[in-house]
């Protein structure tokens, strides 16, 4: 079982302390910190600094995995040389994957005792950058040079191998066309808009990240403005080549917002240009999807991850993907945008995806023809991507666990998935009043509703893993997307982890709301095998939660709780509820098996 700082971890001051293997913890101060510690880059040229007679510490030198190497298990550690100074000094490493500093134990501290980081998980089919940096634990302030850049890449994690990857980070060669009379595709950061209901008519972020394809900027944000009319605005990928493969799929974030739901000639249509000398413009083309106006036509104007089989198409060498939002609606009366994100082109070397059984791509809310009666449609991956397959049922955790971890599961059967839970036990629940500074990080981070005197709902959330298996993010590079670096904190967030809700005990009214940037999600104590040796496996360096413990996020933690100023003594419900769709999307962030037990609701009396 972990240790926590005074003030838990992630935020207050603490005495320093060592635990696990060569990790360094502690609790960082809290207040805003203008500076830039986290950012590798901001300090390749730092020398370090000395005073005295005390000599300068050397960039320790890398050793594994060597630069360069390629198919690399996606379970691996990083190793260096120890830093070369006086044998007096005891020496730390700080260590950055892609530009994200590793940050260590519960807290926030970082850095690493040893030459190793432990081992790590990565995500399979991607290229990693990493390097280090020495500094002298007594005197932190004293750092080495920042080590060399290395790279490596991960082997491929599954049976498919990645065609097409964009997020619209940079520009990889996609084409804009089309005859409507106003809108067009644009790559960038959309600006929020609504319609005169209060829905969102242009999203005021992309999917992932801070670039998309949208419908035209709209800056001064008025309903309508630039929208697409008059005909059809066309966006089509650089070529790829799914020769060779036995099937195909494309995965991608849409949002497609329409005022008028049963027009027809709106519409969003996903379609495969694929090369054939013989048809019309020396193309056929394959519509994957098509969101059309008519009787069935329904809202989408939230991101929705997506994906497509290209079942029945000709695997050439050359094929685009085209994305067309059109409005021929006459007169020009319907407002219609469009935006696009994080494509991805898959291509399955041994597994046809489209014929139906084990590993085919599916749709949950069908699963029959692609899955028959025996199979499951599950969602693939840590993240929700968009991606159902059929696969072998298996059981869960249950009511009844084994006797020692890693026996057999005998619950009832699903997707071999995690399964988070929000539990009471044992939840420390109080009221407090404290003192908030203009500069503190409470304010910076919108956890109160003012500075002074506030009184605050604290109290416990405890999750749990009850499902089938781990959830594994490993380190926070493999889904950059899903961390913010805070400033304030000196350390990067998990957004959207939690969202707190005061409700009248009566009629269910918010009262008022909170929310937690969790620091990370890591094994905070084995709820299933209390008495067992077994240590953790997930800590902030190398995120998840394993089956059969639990993550607790302290009442004592700074925004663990809900700002009550000002609300009226009496009978109240907190509602406790993690991994919900973040804002703007349809989707909740981590594939779990279910989603119907992320919610807990306790009585609460406010004096």
């Amino acid at each position: 079982m972990r240790r926590s700082c005074q003030s838990g971890r992630g935020g207050g001051l603490g005495l320093e302390f060592v635990l696990g293997a060569g990790v360094i913890l502690g609790c960082p101060a809290t207040s805003i910190d203008g500076g830039d510690e986290g950012d590798a880059s901001s300090s390749s040229t730092d020398t370090g600094e000395t005073t005295g007679d005390e000599p300068e510490l050397a960039a320790p030198q890398l050793v594994s995995p060597s630069d360069g190497a390629s198919a690399q298990p996606l379970a691996l550690e990083l190793c260096w040389t120890a830093a070369e100074a006086d044998a007096t000094a005891e020496h730390g490493y700080r260590v950055w994957v892609d530009g994200i500093e590793l940050a260590n134990g519960e807290t926030g501290e970082y850095g690493f005792r040893g030459t190793c980081t432990g081992v790590l998980d990565f995500v399979g089919g991607r290229g990693y950058a990493w390097q280090v940096r020495a500094f002298v634990l007594d005197a932190p302030e004293r750092e080495s040079p920042d080590s060399e850049t290395w790279t490596f890449t991960t082997e491929a994690d599954g049976d498919s191998q990645v065609l097409l990857f964009d997020d619209f980070s940079s520009d990889q060669g996609w084409t804009v066309s089309g005859d409507a009379s106003t809108g067009y595709w644009v790559r960038g950061t959309p600006q929020p808009v609504y319609d005169l209901e209060g829905a969102v008519a242009q999203p005021g972020a992309c999917s992932s990240g801070e670039s998309c394809y949208y419908t035209a900027p709209n800056p001064s944000k008025q309903n309508g403005l630039d929208d697409v009319d008059g005909g059809s605005v066309i966006l089509t990928s650089p070529a790829f080549d799914p020769s060779g493969f036995a099937s195909a799929s494309v995965s991608l974030a849409r949002f497609f917002y329409r005022s008028d739901l049963v027009s027809t000639g709106i519409s969003l249509e996903v379609a495969l240009l694929v090369p054939d000398p013989e048809a019309a413009d020396g193309v056929t083309v394959h519509v994957l999807e098509k969101l059309d106006g008519g009787p069935a036509a329904k809202p989408a104007n939230l991101w929705e991850q997506v994906a497509y089989a290209a079942c029945g198409v000709e695997l050439a060498a050359g094929t685009r993907l085209r994305i067309t939002a059109s409005d021929l609606v006459v007169p020009e009366s319907v407002i219609v945008e469009a935006a696009i994100d994080e494509v991805t082109i898959k291509g399955y070397p041994d597994t046809d995806i489209c014929s139906p059984g084990l590993g085919a791509l599916c749709d949950p809310s069908d699963p029959e023809p692609a899955c028959g009666p025996a199979l499951a449609c599950c969602a693939a991956g840590p993240v929700f991507a968009g991606i159902y397959r059929c696969e072998q049922p298996v059981p869960e955790l249950g009511d009844d666990p084994p006797a020692e971890p890693g026996g057999p599961l005998t619950g009832p059967l699903g997707c071999d998935a995690p399964d988070l839970t929000v539990v009471d036990w044992d939840l420390a629940i109080y009221t407090q009043n404290i003192w908030v500074q203009p500069d503190s990080c409470t304010v910076y981070e919108g956890c109160v509703d003012g500075i002074g005197w506030r009184r605050v709902l604290r109290f416990d959330t405890k999750a749990v893993n009850i499902g089938s298996r781990d959830l594994v993010l490993g380190v926070p590079a493999n889904h950059a997307d899903l961390f913010t670096y805070s400033p304030c904190h000196a350390h990067h967030h998990f957004d959207d982890y939690a969202r707190y809700t005061l409700l009248a005990a009566a009629d269910a009214d918010e009262i008022a709301v909170g929310h937690k940037q969790a620091f990370c999600l890591l094994d905070w104590e084995p709820w299933t095998w209390p008495e067992s040796d077994e240590e953790p496996r997930y800590t902030c360096y190398n995120q998840g939660l394993a089956l059969g413990w639990s993550d607790t996020y302290e009442a004592n933690l700074d925004c663990q709780w809900i700002d009550v100023t000002g609300v009226p003594p009496g009978e109240y419900t907190l509602r406790m509820e993690v991994n919900l769709p973040p804002p703007g999307k349809a989707h909740s962030t981590l594939v779990e098996r279910r989603y119907d037990n992320n919610v807990l609701e306790l009585p609460v009396v406010l004096d």
